[in-house]
């Protein structure tokens, strides 16, 4: 026997009869027990994940079908998802025009003006009054009320007035959307109104408030800088309204 043998011989004697504590074999059996939970926590983990990754995949790719802009694409050939955004005209009225046809926006398609003064002709293409057919702009009128004619359009002091009016068994609105640059305040609206106005506000602009010769009311406020806009009222309940037809006037 060599040497080696000897001493695997004599290591074997030694520890024959050697016997672990309690106390080591139950730290023993823990290592082990933990040893196997975080081997099945990271083995449920990762199957987590992948199921994760497996419901998201889908998701980005919908989302890449938003362009830049965050406008959806729509399929060639669909018609295109209307505008919900902008609020309906008022019952009987017409349907909203194009930013060119408000008054103040201007636009190429128009006659050209040549100044008449304060009288509603000479501007339209046969000598008469431009007329506007669509007043997407008023958003509301009391029930009862019709166009009298197309909204007109003239030259008046310096500036360009448009003027429509609507009326009933109710009563009458007439609304004149005034632009110019020498435009300060509601006062400068009035056509030589003497009346000594009352002031108000017409969502959040200051405005004025006279009581006109023929039995009406009307209310004058500055839009924006160079646009203001007179809705004058009359006749029982529509001239009680007053306030509320000036509100729904969106310039």
């Amino acid at each position: 026997m060599d040497l080696e043998s000897e001493l695997r011989a004599a290591m074997a004697e030694h520890t024959a009869g050697t016997t672990a504590p309690p106390s080591l074999a139950a730290a023993v059996r823990r290592r082990h027990r933990r040893r196997v939970v975080r081997i099945r926590v990271t083995v449920g983990t990762a199957a987590a994940a992948a199921a994760a990754a497996f419901v998201v995949t889908p998701a980005y790719h919908s989302m890449t079908r938003v362009d830049s802009a965050g406008v959806h694409t729509t399929p060639a050939g669909s018609p295109a998802s209307p505008d919900r955004s902008a609020s309906p005209p008022a019952p009987g009225l017409p349907a909203s025009p194009p930013s060119g046809d408000r008054p103040g926006a201007g636009s190429s398609k128009r006659p050209a003006a040549r100044p008449t003064g304060p009288a509603m002709k000479g501007d339209g293409p046969d000598g008469g009054p431009a007329r506007i057919r669509r007043v997407g702009w008023v958003t509301y009128l009391p029930p009862g009320l019709a166009a009298e004619q197309p909204c007109v359009e003239h030259d008046e002091r310096g500036g360009r007035t448009t003027t429509c009016r609507w009326s009933g068994p109710p009563g009458w609105v007439e609304i004149r959307v005034v632009r110019g640059t020498g435009l300060s305040g509601p006062e400068d609206l009035y056509r030589g109104d003497p009346a000594v106005p009352q002031y108000t506000s017409v969502r959040g602009v200051r405005a004025a408030v006279t009581d006109r010769p023929d039995s009406g009311r009307q209310v004058a406020w500055m839009a924006r800088p160079g646009v203001g806009a007179v809705v004058a009222a009359g006749g029982g309940s529509v001239r009680d309204q007053l306030m509320r037809i000036a509100e729904g006037v969106r310039l």
